[in-house]
């Protein structure tokens, strides 16, 4: 399985040598250069791996052997590996002590395992004409022994006849090139590619709808988001530097990593359909564990004077807010059949998850919250004025003009209606005195309603219309209320704690908080 789109899996011949009951040597081409595009379109020009492998061999690093590309099945080690004019050759050695790599010798013994895979990571390429591109330099991450095809032009021959360190005809044509290929033998090779071809259209037949789909919808996507799926599907250490520095990291002590602008995006979109709060109020980052802000309590009071005469002295008084920072989180599980299934879609399910659970935590909060390791909702600030309703157990249409009137003109301008579904119904039926609706429909798609020319809201959080609850709000929110975010959404990878159950856990944290920070810019209406 590819761990990106700009990584192929290319499937080469392997010679098989047993030079004894317990060591098996395997050979073979790993990649060639030119030859037919892959399924993406690209192809390798020679010498694209030659700065890779240089840095390797500095570096004194082993390119990995695994089997299926899988970083929990290592099956042995590569000893040899050599960029020639055929492509990547090379020659390595199955650790037969270990159990895979023990299964893995029998396979390729019996002939059912003979294919070879790399995995890289394109450092740069170039556009070819007629679509695709030219990998012209390749970052070798791993090499593996693979059980199907995923190249149309890769040729898989028999190797039967590689027990006694030999090579068949056919092998040694696809290997060496089959220019010496006698041509009384061509038959021999002939029915052998039509073989394996007949097999890999059966298989890319099965698999088309599943491929096809995922390789249009990806073509675009930002570099940070291909990193951050890669970072999801694969772990941060089978990622290259470039990759990681698109993940934007700000949570390396943590091994986390934060969701990408394009998650983001979509992660406050559904956060602010269930939180109204998140929308209307105004968000400030800061970089501590509460935000601290002046506040002016008390305001000079100017008097009359007489020319000469003594000015009269005040003096204002100032205090703060401060505002606390708490943080919220939620994991989710994902099976690996579904993180390895190109078809499946991480970035939405991912994104629901999340924002779901995320915006259900924030919503109450910012609403109800009593500012106990979570935000201060604006209902529970004893600082914001309740104007109670006129008419025990009930709100009329006098009690929502009195509430808006009684905010300042500066903030009602820029007011906003808040309540819950419960209170909606009823408030949708209060008429004037002159037998007139206070509720007007939007005539914009998109649009809220309005009351007495303000939009309307709701919010699930809000109280029912209940005997001495708050059912409604109004006022300025961005001014009465602050949101402060400390750290946007950041995601945990956990492959291990569900590894028996084939499972792969994400734990997603944000810290946030929220807080009154100018009570006469709302207030609510109490039902008496």
């Amino acid at each position: 399985m590819p761990k990106n789109k700009t990584e192929k899996l290319e499937h080469f011949p392997v010679e098989v040598k047993f030079q004894n009951p317990t060591a098996g040597v395997i050979k073979g081409i790993a990649a060639t250069y030119g030859g037919s595009p892959d399924g993406v379109g690209d192809v390798i020009a020679p010498g694209a791996f030659t700065a890779s492998l240089d840095a390797i061999r500095a570096a004194g690093r082993k390119v990995k052997m695994l089997a299926n590309h899988d970083p929990l099945k290592p099956i042995g080690k590569w000893t040899k590996i050599k960029d020639s004019a055929l492509g990547l050759q090379v020659e390595g050695r199955l650790t037969l002590d270990a159990t895979d790599g023990k299964d893995v010798h029998a396979l390729m013994k019996d002939g059912v395992l003979d294919s070879l895979s790399i995995g890289y990571r394109t450092v740069s390429a170039e556009p070819r004409s007629g679509g695709g591109r030219t990998l012209t330099e390749i970052e070798l991450v791993e090499i593996s022994v693979v059980t199907f095809p995923a190249n149309e032009a890769a040729k898989v021959t028999d190797v039967k006849g590689a027990a006694d360190g030999t090579k068949t005809k056919a092998q040694k044509a696809a290997t060496e090139g089959g220019k010496d290929m006698p041509t009384e033998h061509a038959p021999e090779l002939d029915a052998e590619v039509k073989k394996l071809n007949d097999r890999m259209a059966d298989l890319e037949a099965k698999a088309a709808n599943i491929n096809a789909a995922p390789a249009v919808a990806n073509t675009n996507r930002a570099p940070e988001v291909k990193a951050f799926e890669d970072f999801a599907r694969f772990g941060r250490e089978n990622m290259g530097a470039e990759e990681q520095k698109a993940l934007n990291s700000g949570n390396d002590a943590q091994g986390g990593a934060l969701v990408p602008e394009d998650y983001r995006a979509e992660l406050i979109k559904n956060i602010t359909e269930v939180s109204p709060m998140r929308q209307l109020s105004r968000t400030t980052n800061t970089g501590r564990d509460e935000l601290i802000m002046p506040k002016r309590l008390t305001k000079l009071a100017g008097g009359w004077t007489a020319e000469l005469a003594d000015r009269p002295e005040d003096e204002p008084t100032y205090g703060q807010v401060k505002i606390p920072v708490h943080e919220i989180g939620v994991f989710t599980a994902i099976s690996n059949q579904n993180l390895e299934d190109s078809a499946f879609d991480m970035q939405s399910e991912l994104t629901s998850d999340f924002a779901e659970a995320f915006g259900e935590a924030e919503s109450a909060a910012f609403i109800l919250g009593d500012g106990v390791g979570k935000p201060k909702g604006i209902l529970d600030s004893a600082d914001i004025a309740a104007d109670p309703s006129g008419q025990a157990g009930t709100i009329d249409a006098d009690d929502m003009i009195t509430t808006f009137y009684r905010v300042k003109a500066s903030y009602r301008g820029n007011g906003a209606w808040m309540m819950n579904s419960a209170t909606l119904a009823e408030v949708r039926k209060l008429k004037t005195a002159n037998g007139d609706y206070i509720w007007r429909e939007s005539l914009a798609d998109g649009q809220p309603a309005t009351i007495l020319g303000r939009p309307v809201y709701e919010a699930p959080d809000m109280p029912d219309p209940v005997q001495n609850a708050k059912a409604i709000l109004f006022g300025d929110m961005s001014r009465a209320y602050r949101v402060v975010s400390r750290l946007e959404i950041s995601v945990l990878r956990d492959p291990f704690t569900l590894a028996s159950k084939s499972m792969v856990r994400f734990h997603a944290r944000m810290r946030v908080g929220g807080d009154v920070v100018l009570p006469e810019a709302a207030r609510t209406i109490q039902v008496a």
